[in-house]
């Protein structure tokens, strides 16, 4: 049985236990006077744990050599990857699980944004002027690698998570609702040809992956 470092709060323990929330921030120890970060090894065990965690089956398991996926990623990260300037645009996902599966990602903003970041001020200033899109595709990518925390090798990398590599990101000019779910999951052929018909600008780039 899996034994974890002792957490504040259970139900944030159980949300990223499933990978629902990316980051490892939610670690915390209870003390009599109130809740303490986990110390630098206990947080490293935590996520060497939630990998072996993450090694169970999900939507779209890694021997599924689909060659086309989705992420569901809270606003606004799912806003700072569908920039289209690498100088600026988030090109790092942070995870606390890893896959051996590479290819053509689309970049799916969750329903829930995430609060807390809207008060950063890399946030702020990335995303002045821009409205945050909800529940629906809003860019297409390639996970062409993924590896492991290495200190900050992009402004967006978060410590303790393996940092999942994106490129050839392109921003959806009209964004197609969709429903999200948890880890890698398959886009429906009827969620590609909405995709296609709303931006024919990627017809060519999703008949690419589709034929591959």
């Amino acid at each position: 049985m899996t034994t974890f470092s002792p957490v504040a709060d259970t139900t944030p323990y159980a949300r990223l236990s499933r990978e629902a929330i990316p980051t490892g921030e939610y670690f915390r120890t209870r003390t009599p006077a109130g809740t303490l970060p986990l110390t630098p090894q206990q947080q490293r065990t935590n996520y060497e744990k939630l990998a072996a965690v993450s090694s169970r089956p999900h939507t779209a398991p890694d021997h599924d050599l689909t060659p086309i996926r989705c992420m569901t990623i809270r606003p606004p990260w799912s806003d700072l990857i569908a920039l289209e300037d690498d100088q600026v645009a988030k090109r790092i996902e942070n995870r606390v699980w890893t896959t051996r599966w590479r290819g053509t990602l689309l970049i799916h903003a969750g329903s829930e944004v995430d609060l807390q970041a809207l008060t950063l001020d890399a946030v702020r200033e990335t995303l002045d002027g821009y409205e945050l899109v909800r529940g629906a595709v809003v860019a297409i990518a390639d996970l062409t690698g993924i590896h492991a925390d290495d200190g900050a090798c992009t402004p967006w990398s978060q410590e303790g998570c393996f940092h999942w590599e994106l490129a050839q990101v392109q921003r959806l000019t009209t964004p197609v609702p969709a429903r999200g779910a948890q880890r890698l999951w398959k886009p429906t052929q009827k969620l590609l040809r909405e995709i296609a018909y709303t931006n024919p600008y990627l017809s060519g780039r999703l008949a690419a992956v589709k034929a591959a």
